[in-house]
């Protein structure tokens, strides 16, 4: 399935897409690039993924697991398996709704009771996925660790290259020192998606009520604080996270250290801001550029002050 170069084209996918039942010419196909894989968006609310070497096939591999995990013990939506072939990429239902992150981030800076409903419903969602999924159901093929943050060094390396401000720097430092020294109690590891925030949820387009999550590519069995880091936001209150906690906390009877979500938050924030050397500060890198990446670093190192 692919080129000379080693690359998948438009005629390989829609080769590969006709065995799933979806006959589409090169001209109604378009390749979404992610890490190691390729992904395709099919008619009627499908998409197809493609591994480009041997990783990208093996993560696709543990996400469907997860996935199917997710169908047999959930009642929330997450993308659905419906077809894979021996020739190692997968056809799957997606999540029913829209995709509007930076419009809802927006929109819940000044509106409390939008940023409480869905809050709400996330915290109902990550109750259930971190009560209905054993450690042996996954203790011989989940990751054990999440996959992001990078080393503490590969941010200490590159973040020097981005920013001069040497308070800054000073803050950072000291945080990820902490976050080294970070001791997880066993008890708080269970499935984690650890990407869950805006950008990977579906909302009706009527309503904006929370159909449900995707993007499990980075699921792990890990500290539960991890999926709430990015239902921390650089602006006001923290009313969302607040009323995900609101119901997650009586569901599964633990408190949330509020203290350690920041941690996390602030040294992901740190970590967007490192993957930004080389980029100018007027483009965008993963949606921001140089000024919002700041705004969001030194509003969560503030937080833990």
């Amino acid at each position: 399935m692919m080129d000379s170069a080693g690359t998948l084209t438009t005629d390989d996918v829609c080769l590969a897409v006709r065995e799933a039942g979806f006959a589409l010419g090169p001209e109604d196909i378009s390749l979404d690039p992610r890490d190691e894989r390729l992904a395709v968006a099919l008619p009627g609310g499908y998409m197809a993924w493609f591994p480009t070497n041997a990783d990208g096939s093996a993560r696709l591999k543990i996400e469907r697991k997860v996935l199917h995990l997710l169908a047999d013990r959930c009642r929330f939506a997450a993308p659905k398996i419906v077809y894979v072939s021996p020739s190692g990429f997968d056809v799957r239902a997606t999540v029913p709704g829209v995709h509007k992150p930076w419009d809802l981030y927006r929109r819940i800076q000044h509106d409390p009771v939008l940023a409480r409903r869905i809050g709400v419903s996330l915290g109902e969602i990550l109750a259930e996925q971190h009560t209905r999924i054993s450690e042996v159901d996954v203790a011989d093929w989940l990751p054990r660790r999440v996959s992001w943050p990078n080393s503490c060094d590969w941010i200490r390396d590159r973040l020097p290259d981005v920013v001069e401000d040497r308070e800054l720097l000073r803050h950072a430092e000291k945080v990820l020192q902490v976050y080294e020294g970070l001791s997880v109690d066993p008890s708080d590891c269970v499935l984690v998606h650890s990407d869950v925030g805006l950008h990977n949820v579906a909302v009706d387009d009527a309503t904006d009520a929370v159909n449900g999550i995707f993007d499990y590519d980075s699921a792990a069995w890990a500290d539960r604080h991890h999926d709430f880091r990015y239902l921390v936001f650089d602006f006001g209150e923290d009313n969302l996270l607040e009323a995900a906690l609101s119901v997650y906390e009586p569901i599964v009877g633990r408190t949330i250290d509020v203290m350690r979500v920041k941690l996390y938050n602030a040294v992901c924030a740190l970590i967007f801001l490192a993957l930004r050397r080389g980029t100018p500060p007027y483009e965008r890198s993963c949606g921001r550029t140089l000024d919002e990446d700041l705004r969001w670093a030194n509003h969560a190192l503030a937080q833990l002050d």
